[in-house]
């Protein structure tokens, strides 16, 4: 690259417009209609798809212990609070198809993730989304930020309560949330493609249906949320599935649920066969024993009422291997909840949007992921992914080992933080480690065969990945040899400092570790650990403040990022998706995309 290439960048990420495209994909342009011109494709390179992450920020009351649950701050005042410190700090626009989501300049989301009948009770969950990348060092670059924007806004939100941050995966109550990762990869090949845009199609005709049959049922939901306000004294229109739970008894609401719940039925039941039999089959197969054995080295641990420790919170949740993920409270490994929004709900608005599902390349989605704190782990989480991703695509998978029971596996290694379980595979009885060192080893393989100008980011993928398996294996080896794994390796020095209390210490003790291990404050007990191992800290402080503010310039997010910059204040209202944003109001209102990726 050259100094007029890196000086390019440089101005682009300033202004928050993309110059120039990722040297290795499609270079284009966009005119004012937002309407793509591809100018000339340039080689592809290793670790270079879109990838992003969800996560789910849970909050946490100080000093709340002696103050009875409804003096406690709301769930929805929580998120309002939040929101409002976010606005003080950059331009946003509102979601689509969410009011009450939130697009930032930095091309990151707020969500409020919490159910409408839980909008009044104390707690509830604030997800944010990071821009999509096709690094995996912005993509960490990217995370970090948003984690020091949601520190920095549970300071300054005005609830009148110390509220802080909590980024783990279980709650001291048992409930499970925690991160998604997302992919852009090949939804199917050959055959199966048109078995799978076949179904779309099917999909396409089911919803039109299900919207005619839906609409009775939304009439005498509105008709009932209006005569309950008026019965009550209340004024105002509907104003949203939270009216519903709010002004109307459950008994009477149940009912109207449940039938449109029924109206969505053909449609669950039919994505459920192809997200089971069709979509990404390939990458399923070969990714579930990596994903199952890589909890040993991503997972962030939990301790359980019952006082046993496992090393992932989200792998003792997990019952199934791919399905909706929410629809009948499943938590699969491979989630699809998002192909259930588009068509039970996104498509309602614009039945057009539905195209986009014809697309080749689709948005993989994996639940098995927990919330991680250490640098390391984080790369090294979405970074292996990415490149085995390449490796499966390329068709250099024949050797990979394969489970035999992926969700009982997950149970035992989860379990298990002495990492002495073996599970049955394809290739005899297997250790965690040992599974995670055949993928590795494969993937050293694989991009030892690439030439060195195509393996991008590859190599820095496969050295982290190598340290950060090295010091489990040592710690495997001699359990009081945990030095490489403190600050990396996020259960196992959670693990260390509740041993550190003694074995007499009280179950409260060590919740309060596990708790607060977690917590993004100067409090938090991992941010000391981190503060005291600089060398762990993967992310120089200037590209975090960088990404705070704006997305890497070959994201398709720095476009949208720039139009929020133009927007947000202006007298022409913007309303935001992933992929494209409405601007103006009735006829002249104008749809723009981002870039020609289908990424939602």
């Amino acid at each position: 690259m050259t100094r007029k290439d890196r000086q390019s960048d440089t101005d682009a990420e300033r202004l928050g417009q993309p110059q120039r495209a990722s040297r290795w994909r499609t270079a284009h342009t966009a005119d004012h209609s937002g309407t793509v011109k591809h100018e000339h494709k340039q080689p592809y390179r290793l670790v270079s798809r879109l990838i992003g992450l969800e996560t789910e920020y849970a909050t946490l009351v100080m000093g709340s212990e002696g103050l009875e649950s409804t003096e406690l701050p709301a769930a929805q005042r929580v998120y309002t609070a939040l929101c409002n410190a976010i606005r003080q700090e950059q331009p946003t626009v509102p979601g689509v198809f969410d009011h009450d989501q939130l697009f930032l300049a930095n091309g990151s989301a707020v969500s409020f993730e919490s159910h409408p009948t839980m909008h009044q009770q104390p707690g509830g969950f604030l997800e944010i989304a990071t821009p999509e990348v096709h690094a995996p060092t912005d993509l960490l670059a990217c995370q970090r930020a948003i984690d020091t924007l949601a520190t920095d806004a549970a300071n300054n939100s005005s609830t009148g309560f110390d509220i802080r941050m909590i980024k783990n995966s279980r709650d001291a109550l048992g409930h499970v949330y925690g991160c998604h990762e997302n992919y852009e990869a090949v939804v199917a090949t050959g055959l199966f493609l048109l078995i799978y845009r076949c179904f779309m199609l099917l999909l396409w005709g089911i919803q039109v249906i299900s919207l005619l049959a839906s609409l009775p049922v939304m009439a005498g939901i509105l008709a009932m949320v209006l005569a309950c306000k008026m019965i009550k004294g209340q004024k105002g229109a509907f104003d949203g599935p939270e009216d519903l739970f709010e002004s109307v008894p459950r008994w009477l609401a149940a009912p109207f649920l449940a039938t449109l719940r029924c109206v969505h039925l053909p449609t669950v039941i039919v994505l459920r066969f192809v997200v089971r039999h069709i979509a990404f089959r390939r990458q399923r197969r070969m990714l579930t024993a990596f994903l199952v054995s890589r909890v040993v080295l991503c997972g962030t641990g939990t301790l359980n009422p019952d006082g046993r420790y496992h090393v992932s919170a989200k792998g003792m949740a997990i019952d199934s291997i791919a399905d909706m993920g929410g629809f009948n409270g499943e938590k699969p490994i491979f989630v699809f909840g998002h192909w259930l929004g588009q068509f039970c709900a996104k498509s309602f608005y614009s039945l057009a949007s539905t195209k986009q599902m014809l697309g080749k390349k689709q948005r993989f989605q994996i639940g098995l992921s927990d919330s991680n704190l250490s640098d390391l782990a984080e790369y090294v989480k979405v970074g292996s992914v990415s490149l085995l991703l390449d490796m499966i695509e390329s068709g250099h998978h024949q050797k990979l080992p394969q489970l035999k029971s992926p969700i009982h596996a997950l149970g035992r290694i989860a379990g298990d933080w002495h990492l002495v379980t073996r599970v049955a595979t394809n290739r005899g009885e297997m250790s965690a480690l040992e599974i995670q060192k055949s993928y590795l080893d494969a993937a050293e393989s694989f991009v030892a065969g690439v030439p060195t100008e195509q393996q991008g980011e590859a190599p820095l993928v496969l050295m982290r990945w190598r340290e950060l398996l090295n010091a489990a294996l040592a710690f495997r080896k001699d359990a009081n040899d945990y030095s490489d794994a403190i600050g990396r390796i996020d259960w196992l020095t959670k693990r260390v400092m509740i041993d550190q209390l003694g074995s007499e210490s009280e179950w409260v003790a060590r919740k309060k570790i596990d708790l607060r291990y977690h917590e993004l404050s100067s409090e938090g007990y991992f941010r000391q650990v981190s503060t005291t191992l600089p060398e762990t800290q993967l992310v120089p402080q200037p590209d975090v403040e960088r990404r705070r503010r704006s997305p890497p310039s070959n994201s398709p997010a720095a476009r949208r990022g720039w139009l929020i910059r133009e927007f947000a204040q202006s007298e022409e209202t913007m309303v935001c998706d992933w992929s494209f944003a409405l601007i103006g109001n009735g006829r002249d209102r104008r749809r723009i995309y981002f870039s020609d990726t289908q990424y939602v």
